[in-house]
């Protein structure tokens, strides 16, 4: 399983990417945040996409989930132009295009669009070249929605927390993988899977992360993301946990996956436009 795609060493900007997993409660939206804001810290232009019709990643940036004309919603099946339904986080180079529970209607909306896997490939053209880095939060389903999302992306971060049901969710993302790449996408590939809700009291805990860097080498992120309360108190006060001024285990482990991740394809932080 380990060899059936690879993690490139290279990367041309802008670069879009996915965080997905079928599976619910792995830390998606968690990661899809605070990768966003640590990347925007850093000077990258960051664009966050929330395709998930639960809207996490729009509330946890404190907004409403009201945007049904300016949202990812509007932009797919066609209400507004992209450009339209980008909000500003408030946070410097980080914009979000928000979701709303209307995004639920869009799965019945495009069945009858032509070539309605690709309308978010489509309709991220015209803005890619205002970003670095797009990061797509990926709702843990699969239908049209997810499938646009994965089609839109250069690669993949599959989040899998350390719980014995966690492998089940990572066949079933890989076994989608496999489809796409065969089917619609062969140049998809995996960013990492990201081990979250590590904690290190726990013996099962501990003997799957070891179990998954035993099977799958390099293709497991070096960093992992520990259990850590901080990351409920900062979605109680809708702030990014990497960005929150109080230290905390779960913001340095962040910190340290971004920096894993910019010096994989030797990028350094950039300074502020």
């Amino acid at each position: 399983m380990r060899n059936f795609v690879l993690r490139k060493t290279f990367v041309m900007l802008p670069k879009v990417i996915a965080i997905s997993n079928q599976k619910g409660g792995v830390g998606k939206t968690t990661t899809a945040v605070n990768f966003s804001a640590g990347l925007s810290a850093r000077g990258y232009k960051v664009l966050l996409i929330d395709t998930d019709h639960q809207a996490s990643c729009t509330v946890a940036f404190g907004l409403k989930r009201e945007f049904d004309n300016r949202s990812i919603y509007a932009a797919l099946v066609g209400l507004s132009p992209i450009q339209d339904c980008i909000i500003p986080t408030g946070y410097r180079n980080l914009d979000l295009i928000p979701s709303t529970p209307h995004l639920v209607g869009a799965e019945i909306e495009m069945v009858n669009f032509i070539d309605r896997e690709y309308k978010l490939t489509e309709k991220l053209e015209p803005i890619k070249p205002l970003y670095d880095f797009i990061i797509i939060d990926c709702p843990p389903s699969l239908g049209i929605v997810p499938v646009n999302s994965l089609l839109a992306a250069d690669s993949i971060i599959i989040p899998l927390q350390c719980e014995f049901f966690g492998i089940e969710g990572l066949e079933l993302i890989l076994g989608t993988l496999k489809i796409i790449q065969k089917r619609l996408k062969p140049s998809l590939y995996v960013e990492g899977i990201l081990l979250t809700l590590h904690d290190a009291y726990n013996r099962v805990s501990t003997q799957i992360l070891e179990l998954m860097r035993e099977n799958f080498g390099d293709l497991v992120f070096d960093t992992y993301i520990p259990r850590d309360p901080a990351f409920i108190d900062a979605t109680a006060v809708q702030v990014p946990v990497i960005l929150s001024k109080s230290p905390s285990k779960g913001a340095d482990a962040y910190d340290r996956l971004i920096l894993e991740f910019l010096e994989k394809y030797n990028l350094g932080k950039r300074k502020f436009n």
